[in-house]
């Protein structure tokens, strides 16, 4: 697996944010769109304060809390910049999405979709994308599409990956990958 051809398409679509802030539903995210479930799972976490000083466990599950509290629809990531100063590394973010995608993501697709190592890097692409945004157990929920992406229909593909909570133009970019998909394998 190179992390490499999935890690600018998640940047794009899930931004890098090296601050806790709230997604669009109010859940604490941090990274490249890095679910912060709790003050605990913020405690583990190697944040530093921007002087560069190692935060405590205790200041992580505060800075937790406060941006919890902070939360408003519609705000964006930027917006809470300021509602604590702990961060971190660009090293670390990109650790973190490689770890995920090896230990958690690939994996999931492969047992979803059995040839995924030999598809076109396009539909790897979108399947990535799409397990990233939803989870493995979301991409799941997607019966028609997997069937179709394990048929190598990469145009049936591309007219069953819409997910509801996406924005219209990464819904868009995965549709295209598909039919990307289908130029590369030569069946468009």
């Amino acid at each position: 697996m190179n992390v490499a051809d999935y890690f600018d398409d998640l940047v794009a679509h899930e931004g890098c944010v090296p601050w806790m802030y709230c997604d669009s539903r109010g859940f604490v995210t941090v990274g490249i769109g890095n679910l912060v479930s709790s003050p605990a799972i913020a405690a583990t976490l190697p944040f530093r304060h921007v002087n560069g000083e190692g935060a405590l466990p205790t200041e992580r599950e505060t800075a937790w809390a406060r941006v919890n509290d902070a939360y408003k629809p519609n705000r964006s990531a930027a917006a809470y910049r300021e509602v604590t100063d702990l961060r971190l590394s660009q090293d670390f973010m990109r650790d973190l999405v490689a770890s995920r995608l090896a230990g958690e993501f690939i994996p999931g697709i492969q047992r979803l979709c059995p040839g995924f190592d030999t598809m076109p890097l396009p539909a790897r692409r979108a399947l990535v994308d799409m397990a990233y945004n939803l989870g493995v157990h979301g991409l799941a929920m997607f019966p028609h599409m997997l069937a179709a992406v394990n048929a190598g229909d990469w145009e049936m593909a591309a007219n069953q990956c819409h997910r509801s909570t996406c924005r219209d133009t990464r819904n868009a970019w995965t549709a295209q990958m598909f039919v990307d998909a289908a130029i590369a394998a030569g069946v468009a």
